[in-house]
């Protein structure tokens, strides 16, 4: 007799697209409107990771 096989999720919940969502969009947001104001593509890719990666902290906490 074989072992009941313990479920495993298919897809990723509704509430973790939309959050992951959420974090990209702010990282596009903040890498764009870095880059628009100072020019500088480094900097903006700084900014763009830095406020996607405190999305993705923050945002469960949240939803």
């Amino acid at each position: 007799m074989s072992e009941p096989s313990s479920p495993t999720p298919d897809r990723l919940s509704l509430r973790w697209a939309l959050i992951l969502l959420a974090s990209v969009v702010a990282g596009l947001l903040a890498g764009l409107l870095t880059y628009a104001r100072s020019g500088d593509w480094p900097g903006s890719l700084l900014a763009a990771l830095g406020a996607s990666g405190a999305a993705l902290v923050a945002l469960p906490l949240l939803l």
